[in-house]
């Protein structure tokens, strides 16, 4: 493709180079969507499931007198990090979990 110097373009100019690039692109994406389809991807199996950063989980850990939780993710909770240093256990602090329900939540 020839280079061509966009800045003494006129306006209609650069719409029509503007549909042009549009319609090059819409065709090398149907190649790659055919070359993808016939080694059996369909494109959906590409895409990341999404990043846990940033949700929030129940607490893991709860200091019996102050109750300052900890959820065990990260750097482990001042708090706890004091007592274990005591001669305490971490698992002197877990909370008891609820049995998980199974089957459809009825409404």
């Amino acid at each position: 493709m020839p280079s061509t110097n966009i800045k003494n373009l006129s306006v209609p100019q650069l719409l029509a180079m503007r549909s042009d690039i549009d319609r090059l692109l819409q065709s090398k994406k149907s190649e790659l969507q055919a070359q993808l389809a016939q080694i059996g991807g369909d494109g959906a199996t590409a895409r990341r499931a999404g990043s846990i950063k940033g949700t929030k989980v129940a607490p893991k850990y709860r200091h019996p007198k102050t109750g300052e939780t900890w959820s065990g993710r990260g750097g482990t909770a001042g708090w706890l990090a004091r007592e274990i240093k005591a001669g305490r256990k971490k698992e002197d602090f877990l909370i008891a979990r609820p049995a998980k329900r199974r089957g459809r939540a009825k409404k």
